[in-house]
C-alpha cells in the first residue's frame, strides 16, 4: 500500500477525541506525528488505505478486538525496576514498620493490600514485592497482595509473563538480580517466590475499581496526560478503593494534589486517608526524599 502521511488536523481531532473517550487521556497537537506513526502501524496490519477507513471501521467496532489494540497501540507505556527509589525506601522502611506496629497493637489485621495502578508492564509490582520479599521475617504469617492494573492488554501480558532485559533492570543491584531473578532466553525472569504475591488485571482509571481497602496505592506519573476533568474521576476512585490510614503514592507532575480532599500531605509524593479519631496516630517519616 501506498505510504500514508501524517494525519491531517481535522484527522487528528477524531482521533484524539475517541482517545479521551474510552481513556481519559488527551493527546496534545505535539503529539500529531506519534499518533500517526502508531496507527500506520494498525492499518498496516489491516491492510487499510486511508486513516479515514480505519477510523470508520474502529468507531463501527467492525474489526473485532480492534479498540483494545489501538488504545494498546496509542498508549505510551515506559518504566523500569525500583523507579523514584526513595519511594521504594519509604515502602519498605517507614510504611511496614508502622503497619506491623498497627499488627502487633491490634489496630490493623495481619494483611497487606497494594495496588499499583496503571502498573504498565509490571516493574513497578515486581518492586514492591522485592521490598516484600526482603522483609519476609517480618510479615511472617501475614496474608499479602499486591494487585497490578493497566488498560493495555499487552502491558498486562508483559507483566505476567515477567521477563525483563535491558534499561528495565538498570536500578537492580547485582545482589538483587541474583536473588530475586533467574536468567530466562529473553533476558532476566522474576524467581516464582516474588511473583507469590502478584496478580495482574484489565483496569481504566476512569470506571471504579469495584474494590477497597488498599494500605497503599501507587499511581505515578499516569495523570499527566489526563484533563482536570478525567483526574477528577480517577482521584475518586482511587480515594474510594483506599484504606482509612492508607497510603496514596503519586508522581511529582501529576497535578493532583488540590483534587485530594481531606487526605493528609506526608511528603510531595506521599498522601495519607485519615485514620478513625479512636485510631489515630502520626504518620510515619516519607525520609525526605521526593
Amino acid at each position: 500500500m501506498k505510504e500514508l502521511q501524517t494525519l491531517t488536523p481535522e484527522q487528528f481531532t477524531l482521533f484524539e477525541r475517541l482517545i479521551y473517550r474510552k481513556t481519559g487521556i488527551r493527546m496534545q497537537a505535539g503529539k500529531i506525528t506519534l499518533l500517526s506513526n502508531r496507527i500506520r502501524r494498525r492499518l498496516r496490519h489491516h491492510g487499510l488505505q486511508s486513516f479515514e477507513e480505519y477510523y470508520t471501521l474502529l468507531t463501527a467496532e467492525s474489526l473485532k478486538g480492534e479498540l483494545d489494540e489501538f488504545i494498546d497501540a496509542v498508549t505510551t507505556n515506559e518504566t523500569y525496576f525500583f523507579r523514584t527509589e526513595g519511594h521504594f525506601d519509604w515502602f519498605s522502611g517507614p510504611f511496614l514498620n508502622e503497619l506491623t506496629a498497627r499488627a502487633h497493637a491490634k489496630q490493623h489485621p495481619r494483611t497487606l493490600k497494594v495496588w499499583s495502578a496503571a502498573c504498565s508492564s509490571g516493574e513497578e509490582v515486581y518492586s514492591l514485592a522485592i521490598c516484600l520479599a526482603e522483609a519476609r521475617a517480618k510479615l511472617a504469617g501475614w496474608q499479602l497482595r499486591i494487585l497490578g492494573t493497566d488498560i493495555s492488554g499487552s502491558s498486562l501480558e508483559a507483566a505476567r509473563e515477567g521477563c525483563y532485559e535491558g534499561r528495565s533492570l538498570e536500578n537492580v543491584s547485582p545482589e538483587r538480580l541474583e536473588k530475586h531473578f533467574q536468567p530466562s532466553d529473553d533476558g532476566w525472569s522474576v524467581r516464582p517466590s516474588v511473583r507469590t504475591p502478584c496478580e495482574f488485571r484489565a483496569h481504566n482509571l476512569l470506571q471504579p475499581l469495584g474494590e477497597t481497602g488498599f494500605d497503599a496505592i501507587f499511581v505515578r506519573n499516569v495523570m499527566i496526560y489526563f484533563d482536570r476533568e478525567s483526574k477528577k474521576v480517577a482521584v475518586g476512585h482511587l480515594l474510594n478503593a483506599l484504606a482509612p490510614g492508607g497510603y496514596l503514592v503519586v508522581g511529582p507532575a501529576d497535578g493532583i494534589f488540590d483534587l485530594l480532599g481531606g487526605m493528609e500531605r506526608v511528603s510531595s509524593f506521599l498522601y495519607r486517608k485519615p485514620l478513625s479519631t479512636s485510631q489515630a496516630s502520626p504518620p510515619p517519616s516519607a525520609g525526605g526524599h521526593r
